[in-house]
């Protein structure tokens, strides 16, 4: 595996382990919660999107400064490659 592909590989993990705690949190947050409970989850789910976020523009990014491709990440993970692509169109 080629330097550029373990990369997009990595970033497809981390992408992978971030969008599952994203979900954890909306299914904790849809639960019987105290009013702080609430607060907190929201607090917390608010936060997992914003690192989410994070993350998908730094992989669109790298391909929008060519580092790699847009189809070096689709031959990895077209989920994450349509996921940068709708970055890429709103830019």
């Amino acid at each position: 595996m080629d330097a550029k592909t373990n990369i997009i590989v990595q970033l497809r993990d981390i992408w992978i382990k971030l969008k599952d705690e994203k979900e954890q949190l909306s299914v904790k947050f849809g639960k019987d919660l105290s009013d702080a409970e609430k607060e907190d989850a929201r607090q917390a789910e608010e936060g997992a999107q914003k690192v989410y976020d994070a993350h998908l523009n730094n992989i669109a990014m790298n391909v929008k400064n060519n580092f790699y491709s847009w189809k070096d990440v689709e031959k990895i993970d077209k989920d994450l490659a349509l996921e940068i692509e709708k970055i890429l169109q709103d830019d």
